[in-house]
């Protein structure tokens, strides 16, 4: 690809370099710890797997309902002081897993974690939107998940060849809040953004004062939390499938995912590009859609030779990671475009108490219904993704998100 074509293909703007670190580092630190997050909690606190996970999902769910007071917050001071504070309390809480073991301490730590998580997803789309100019709004948010899956992958490569039965976990949390607090910093340098709600919308008055009062909102944000936790459910299911079900090697499972980490992290910028000539919920349906190759896939392959298995597997998860690029972008730009500007932050914060039950729920499903035999995990998400494809294309005539136009393509510098 020529300089001039990468150019073109990537977002310009002051402060999109050091947006694109903060978020690399963050999830470089995140991918370090992720890997290895449940051998890490017990390794520090001494509790049962099975305790651990009770406490996450709980934690996680309990602090939902904090979520509104993060999305007020930051519609009133902008979102760069929520991302500041929600890294350095991140930090503080991997820490405090290091040097406090024990129940009390790791529910506590635990549901700080989970609310500056979430603070983080909700002011991260919000911080890109702020700085980008409006027509390039789609590519920041694109490059936004390109660092992302490339901070991910490095920190669990990383990771895997760092942390070892005599290395001790205490570096896997040391590591993770270095990288919060490197992450705070610098977005602490970004350019500062006016914060919406100082300058109301003339037609404020008009749109619902209430995220959950707006049914086309609620409709994008429940298409995309349906289609993450098929994502999730997938992403914890596969392996076990694959080894437990099916018996393939154990390479085999590294290699799925190297092929979703590699294809998410190489084509997300150039397929934001294309997307911009679709409509973004006629977009969302068909990436939705394209999820069921996976999974009539994974219903066919006891019948397929056993040598093809891990090629029909692959080629599978190539047309799904297609589908979740189209997914993340068409749904990132109109959970992004749909509220009116003084109630973004509201807004984002109420897409992630969907986005939490969400992720609650996919273990759930993971573990609750059988793979092999009657396929009934992999029919149940079939279904799910059906449904979800119905409500996005139900939001085709409603959407306020403006029609796509023919994008510009002059010569572009990065700034």
């Amino acid at each position: 690809m020529s300089g001039a074509r990468a150019a073109r293909l990537l977002p310009s703007g002051p402060g999109v370099r050091r947006l694109a670190a903060a978020g690399l580092v963050n999830a470089v630190g995140t991918g370090f710890f992720y890997a290895f997050a449940l051998l890490f909690f017990e390794d520090r606190t001494g509790l049962s797997l099975r305790t651990i996970g009770t406490v996450l999902a709980c934690t996680t769910l309990a602090v939902l309902p904090a979520l509104s007071a993060v999305g007020r917050i930051a519609d009133r001071f902008g979102p760069r002081p929520v991302l500041v504070v929600a890294a350095l309390a991140r930090a503080g809480c991997f820490v405090g897993f290091v040097v406090l073991p024990g129940l009390l301490p790791f529910v506590l730590l635990s549901a700080v974690l989970a609310l500056g998580g979430r603070a983080e997803q909700t002011a991260s789309p919000l911080l890109a939107v702020a700085l980008s100019p409006e027509e390039e709004r789609g590519r920041w948010l694109a490059l936004s998940r390109v660092v992302f899956n490339a901070g991910m992958g490095t920190g669990a490569l990383t990771a895997g060849l760092l942390v070892g039965p005599g290395a001790g976990f205490a570096l896997v949390g040391l590591v993770n809040a270095a990288s919060f607090v490197v992450a705070a910093a610098l977005y602490a340098a970004l350019p500062a953004t006016a914060a919406a709600g100082r300058s109301a919308a003339p037609d404020a008055d008009r749109r619902p004062a209430r995220p959950y009062r707006d049914a086309g909102f609620v409709r994008i944000a429940a298409v995309y939390a349906m289609l993450l936790a098929v994502v999730l459910t997938t992403e914890s299911a596969l392996p076990v499938y694959a080894l437990r079900d099916l018996s393939l090697p154990g390479w085999s499972v590294g290699l799925l995912f190297a092929v979703n980490t590699c294809l998410l992290t190489l084509l997300q910028l150039p397929f934001s590009r294309y997307l911009e000539r679709f409509r973004p919920a006629a977009a969302l349906a068909v990436g939705g859609l394209s999820y069921v190759t996976m999974f009539l896939t994974a219903l066919l392959l006891p019948a397929a030779f056993a040598g093809l298995r891990t090629v029909l597997l692959v080629a599978a998860m190539v047309v799904y990671t297609l589908g979740e690029m189209v997914v993340s972008q068409a749904a990132l730009v109109m959970l992004t475009s749909w509220p009116p500007a003084e109630q973004r932050g509201s807004y984002l914060a109420f897409n992630q108490v969907l986005t939490g039950v969400a992720s609650a729920a996919a273990p759930l499903l993971a573990t609750g219904l059988p793979t092999g035999g009657s396929g009934a995990l992999w029919w149940t998400l079939t279904g799910i993704c059906g449904a979800a494809a119905l409500l996005a294309l139900g939001a085709v005539g409603t959407s306020r998100v403006p029609a796509p136009q023919p994008a510009p393509d002059p010569q572009r510098s990065v700034s």
